[in-house]
């Protein structure tokens, strides 16, 4: 991997991935990424396609594209592809720019090991993970002031 340049640390210390991590963790962290650039209109991700890519945007912005539907859109700070990175299946979603989109990829199949070796990002990744889950799940409600949802 090629080593991170200092430029990035800034936006990764406003991610929620990182909360938590000294800027030295950060950079170490960051230093197994590659540094990708797409252009505007770009589709970085095709859902139910495989792939182990996980991506954190640094600049720039993209949609999450599902059957054909915008269902969010994602900014300096968002992290994708986490789904297919973890289980190794197809993708959930698509994934394109909508303006020039610069992300750091960590693209060789890596990430388990990876959360391993950074488990504060593991830990910090799922409560993301479980808003996603719930933003789409038909039954599944947010839990509401104080109550602890099972």
């Amino acid at each position: 991997m090629a080593s991170v340049r200092d430029d990035v640390i800034p936006t990764l210390e406003k991610s929620s991935l990182f909360a938590g991590m000294s800027r030295d963790q950060i950079r170490a962290a960051a230093d197994r990424f590659d540094d990708s650039t797409y252009l505007a209109g770009h589709g970085v991700l095709k859902e139910g396609l495989s792939g182990p890519d996980f991506f954190i945007i640094l600049e720039g912005n993209a949609d999450v594209i599902v059957d054909g539907n915008v269902v969010h859109h994602l900014a300096p700070g968002d992290f994708f592809g986490e789904v297919a990175a973890l289980d190794g299946k197809d993708r959930t979603a698509s994934i394109k720019a909508t303006t020039r989109l610069r992300c750091l990829t960590l693209g060789d199949g890596s990430f388990r090991r990876f959360l391993i070796e950074n488990p504060i990002i593991a830990v910090n990744l799922l409560p993301e993970i479980v808003r996603r889950f719930r933003s789409v799940a038909p039954h599944a409600q947010p839990a509401q002031g104080g109550e602890k949802a099972g």
